[in-house]
């Protein structure tokens, strides 16, 4: 059998090694334009930070020593009918027929629609999605100053920290009323915005830009609310699916991502598709959810490969489960938060609680805040979201978990969780936001 994957981030990583484990007499050819095998995009703030090298983002892999052939190029089309993968190489077209095809291609950067950006991209204004831009950015800092971050998701938020501790100055715009929208309920984005605030990050909400103005050296932001006078822009507005491959093949997909159907097969027979690149749903509701993580990708892949030879295994949607960290400050969330519950159905509640992580009597002690979200009718978990200097993901990872498998807020608080003093308290955190939650719930 001859499987073609186009594209060669965490999908089609992830669809390559399923196939090559289960099946490795198949013939496996990747698609991907990249020099080297894999990039690791969510590296980048973090090199620019200067805590990881830039080299180390660009990986490879031995694919040719492990029987798989990689085909440096960019698929464009894929004919179904004839079963036949179209790609560019060199600007040179070429053919390559196959048994089963993925289309891994993930996402393309968001270009907000602001006046003066094509003009000012790449020379004063920038994107953050590869190490060429990384490369761009770390030469622009030398002699600069002033800095200006548009977005307020994750990505953004990391090369603000990381600019920060560059000492450079540093502000954030997001037109949302908080950082990570979507994501965090306000009361717990506000906790990380005091935080960030305290580092020196200058944070503005419910702002956009509407124009760039080349002044002088400078950059003249005008926002909805505000100018701001900057030496570098860096945009980080969030990525939208690269459905290129679907839109000219004749494959279903509309703006949130190629069609698939619970195993991943597209509308076209024996063509799969996975990662950014696809419509996800969620695990709690199966309703359309954009969730573009590495972690859900590589899930996907992983389904996708087993499928692409034959199999019949579903891929049940996604939690978002998500954590980031930046400085001291560790973050997480899964599931809905209470907006998102509330505009899908549920009617939620929430047991909330900020305490020590360890006994009062252990040194090195720190605080963390937990919230678990669930619907107030069926007591079934919708999401939870963790802030604190630790602890933040291993307990994010616990409810991601509940959540996936529709465990009701009476059902964790049920739960055993390891104990030591240097770890925990006997009654962790986590149980005893659950506890909160059952008697609001109970009232």
């Amino acid at each position: 059998m001859k499987i073609i994957i186009c594209g060669f981030g965490s999908a089609g990583y992830a669809a390559a090694m399923s196939v090559k484990r289960n099946s490795p007499k198949d013939e496996i050819i990747i698609i991907d334009p990249k020099e080297k095998d894999l990039m690791h995009p969510c590296g980048l703030p973090y090199a620019l930070e200067k805590i990881v090298s830039p080299e180390n983002l660009l990986q490879d892999i031995g694919l040719q020593k492990s029987g798989i052939i990689k085909l440096n190029g960019k698929a464009v089309k894929i004919l179904p009918d004839s079963k036949v993968v179209v790609y560019h190489c060199s600007e040179i077209e070429n053919k390559e027929s196959y048994d089963a095809i993925i289309i891994a291609t993930g996402n393309r950067a968001v270009i907000p629609p602001v006046k003066g950006v094509e003009e000012l991209l790449n020379k004063s204004v920038f994107t953050l999605t590869g190490v060429s831009d990384l490369t761009k950015i770390i030469e622009s800092t030398a002699g600069k100053k002033n800095f200006t971050v548009i977005g307020g998701g994750a990505i953004g938020i990391e090369t603000a920290y990381a600019l920060k501790q560059l000492d450079k100055e540093v502000t954030l715009v997001e037109m949302k009323e908080q950082l990570l929208p979507g994501v965090l309920d306000p009361d717990m984005s506000a906790g990380y915005e005091d935080y960030l605030s305290s580092a020196g990050i200058s944070i503005h909400k419910g702002s956009s830009a509407v124009e760039f103005i080349s002044f002088k050296e400078n950059i003249r932001i005008i926002c909805s609310d505000k100018e701001i006078n900057t030496d570098i822009v860096i945009i980080a507005a969030g990525f939208s699916p690269d459905t290129s491959m679907a839109e000219n093949s004749g494959i279903s997909f509309d703006k949130s991502g190629i069609i698939t159907d619970s195993y991943l097969c597209t509308s076209a027979i024996s063509v799969f598709a996975a990662g950014d690149c696809i419509s996800g749903w969620s695990t709690i509701d199966g309703k359309r959810v954009s969730s573009r993580l590495a972690t859900s990708a590589y899930k996907q892949g992983t389904i996708a490969g087993l499928n692409a030879l034959g199999g019949k295994n579903e891929y049940r949607g996604t939690a978002s489960t998500f954590v980031t960290r930046t400085g001291s400050y560790e973050i997480a969330g899964t599931g809905f938060n209470t907006v998102t519950a509330a505009e899908r159905g549920f009617e939620p509640l929430a047991g909330r609680i900020t305490s020590k992580i360890r006994p009062d009597y252990y040194p090195d002690n720190s605080d963390i805040t937990v919230k678990i979200i669930f619907d107030k009718n069926s007591g079934t978990i919708l999401g939870a979201q963790c802030a604190g200097k630790e602890g933040s993901a291993s307990r994010i990872n616990v409810i991601s978990m509940a959540v996936e498998f529709g465990i009701t807020i009476d059902e964790l608080w049920r739960t055993e969780l390891a104990y030591c003093p240097s770890v925990s308290e006997v009654y962790d955190p986590l149980l005893r936001a659950a506890d909160i939650g059952l008697r609001r719930m109970r009232r």
